[in-house]
C-alpha cells in the first residue's frame, strides 16, 4: 500500500470520526477511542491501552486511528510552543 493510499485511509478514518464525535461526547468523554473500517471498535481510558488493543487487533500494518473522545478546538495552536521550540 502506497503512503498517499494509506493517508488516505486516515483521512476516511478522520471524517467516520468527526462524525460520530458529538455521540461518542454524549457516551464516552475523555476516553480513547480506536477506529478502523470507518467504525468505532473501541473505547479505553489511556492512549497506551488502545494503541496496544490497535496492535494486537489488527497488527501493525492497518491503517487506524486512536484519539481522545473530546470537544475540538478550532483556535490557533502554536506548534512551536507545544514542540518547545524556540526560535528568535
Amino acid at each position: 500500500m502506497t503512503a498517499e493510499q494509506r493517508q488516505g485511509l486516515l483521512a476516511k478514518e478522520q471524517a467516520a470520526f468527526d462524525q460520530l464525535l458529538p455521540a461518542m461526547l454524549l457516551e464516552h468523554p475523555n476516553e480513547f477511542v480506536v477506529f478502523h473500517g470507518g467504525r468505532p471498535e473501541g473505547y479505553f481510558p489511556t492512549y497506551d491501552a488502545a494503541y496496544a488493543f490497535a496492535l494486537d487487533t489488527f497488527g501493525l500494518d492497518a491503517v487506524v486511528l486512536v484519539a481522545e473522545v473530546r470537544e475540538r478546538s478550532s483556535a490557533p495552536a502554536s506548534i512551536s510552543w507545544y514542540a518547545g521550540a524556540m526560535f528568535g
